[in-house]
């Protein structure tokens, strides 16, 4: 058994890495992606967009399946179908292509994010679930950093963007024959219970019209007529399922965790929060430095990744902190933490060097790692085992839908001091002619950006703050 919890954490591990630096490895191979397909922005903005709609949508479902299933098999499904898409994005000779298959790699991720964190909490014991968690929760920020790193020295050194689809191959291929050969099986705790159809449609429906008006709105306008519907269907949707949800005897997701479970519900607030407030930042900054500045992807990569490495040490060391004195301390520092970096950003750009920003990326990064991996272990340890699948299900949606808010809203205020006929190009790395008054304008929006991303953390700690005990349910 010792062995074998080593074995269901470095599975999922790696597999979380994966698909984590696949989803945001692309934002930068945008450019060379819609040159080489001769690809309209129109098209190539739906690649990045459907892989995550995806997700959001399945997420909680694909929790709730392999609660009431099994997890091994929906697990490697997951992996399976991310190696496969993976291998036929790099294929594609279209921008339509590569949004089908990327469609079918965010299915497969979607399987992986909702099952791994369950599978490594059933296996751990609750003394131990931190410290697991950490190094889990590290590779999927490893892979979120990483992701535009990694992607412009591939693009840089191989000159095609389809080398950032062949590096999953081969993880892909030996992560399917290590599951097979080494996962078991989990204890099937609701193999009698049915499976929430119509709640799933409903949730899925509003889930998705939401992320497509946060996406969409910046290209047709807040108050045009297709993103007021989307808001408009999306609300009605949410309200049917929520009437659902209270109806059938097996609820897709039980409404009671966030009414009556209080850590359960305080956590994805706070996690929620995290990601609005810190996900956007390295892509303001890669837009930053590149589009605004005019600096080599490669070179971008250098002030980027001491959020990679800071965030890998402090979460690792937080989660045995949080195994030994609780979750709220670390969950509250952490965002505090997160504010003073995004701050100090906001000071770093106006008055001193950019080298600088190195430090302010290594204080963001220290405190997402310090929050990260406590909060994840408060939300697993919260709920009894039969709910993991929805509790990992339900943490995977808050980072995609926070992920999702964050850059639509760092976009929009950058809107209100850039126009969106400038504003669009720069964004999606088109080549434009970088005046000094559109560089002060970006600037400015990002000072404003920060700040709003800082009073957003600090609201988070207040939340982590006044979380409540914790329980450890898997244990009874």
């Amino acid at each position: 058994m010792v062995k074998y919890k080593w074995t269901v954490l470095g599975v999922t591990t790696v597999g979380s890495f994966m698909t984590s630096l696949d989803g945001s490895i692309l934002n930068i191979a945008i450019p060379a992606l819609s040159k080489d397909l001769k690809t309209s922005f129109e098209i190539v903005q739906w690649i990045p967009i459907v892989y995550l709609l995806v997700m959001a949508v399945t997420l909680i479902a694909f929790g709730r399946l392999s609660d009431i299933r099994g997890r091994k098999n929906f697990f490697l499904l997951g992996i399976i179908l991310f190696t496969f898409s993976s291998f036929l994005c790099m294929l594609s000779t279209s921008g339509e292509m590569v949004i089908i298959f990327r469609a079918i790699q965010g299915t497969g991720s979607a399987f992986i994010a909702a099952i791994s964190a369950s599978m490594i909490t059933e296996v751990f014991p609750h003394q131990e679930t931190g410290k697991a968690l950490g190094i889990y929760v590290a590779s999927i920020y490893l892979g979120l950093v990483l992701g535009p790193v990694l992607g412009g020295l591939l693009i840089q050194v191989t000159g095609t963007w389809r080398t950032i689809f062949t590096i999953n191959l081969p993880i892909g291929v030996i992560l399917i024959i290590i599951g097979f050969l080494k996962l078991k099986q989990s204890e099937l705790k609701l193999k009698d219970e049915s499976f929430d159809i119509l709640g799933t449609i409903a949730f899925g429906i509003a889930l998705a019209l939401f992320l497509l008006s946060l996406s969409l709105a910046n290209t047709f306008g807040w108050m045009s007529p297709i993103i007021l519907s989307f808001i408009i269907i999306s609300i009605i949707s949410f309200i049917s399922y929520i009437i659902i949800e209270t109806k059938v005897k097996y609820p897709m997701l039980n409404l009671n965790l966030f009414k009556k479970n209080r850590i359960f519900a305080a956590a994805n607030v706070a996690a929620l929060i995290n990601y609005i407030a810190t996900m956007g930042v390295s892509f303001l900054l890669s837009i930053y430095l590149q589009s605004i500045l005019g600096i080599f992807p490669a070179i971008t990569a250098f002030f980027l990744v001491p959020t990679t490495l800071t965030m890998a040490v402090s979460t690792l060391f937080s989660g045995r902190l949080s195994d030994k004195i609780g979750t709220r301390i670390p969950c509250t520092v952490g965002l505090s933490i997160m504010a003073v970096g995004l701050f100090s950003l906001v000071f770093i750009i106006t008055y001193l060097n950019i080298i600088y920003i190195i430090i302010s990326q290594s204080v963001i990064g220290f405190g997402i790692g310090l929050f990260s991996s406590p909060n994840q272990s408060a939300i697993m340890k919260s709920v009894e085992k039969r709910d993991l699948g929805i509790a990992s299900g339900t943490l995977s949606t808050m980072r995609v839908i926070g992920q999702s808010i964050s850059i639509a809203l760092l976009s929009a205020i950058l809107a209100i001091f850039i126009p969106p006929y400038v504003l669009n190009p720069v964004l999606s790395h088109q080549t434009i002619v970088i005046t000094s008054s559109i560089k002060a304008s970006f600037e400015m929006g990002m000072h404003t950006a920060f700040i709003v991303s800082a009073i957003i953390c600090i609201f988070g700690a207040l939340i982590s703050m006044v979380r409540g005990k914790e329980t450890f349910y898997r244990e009874k």
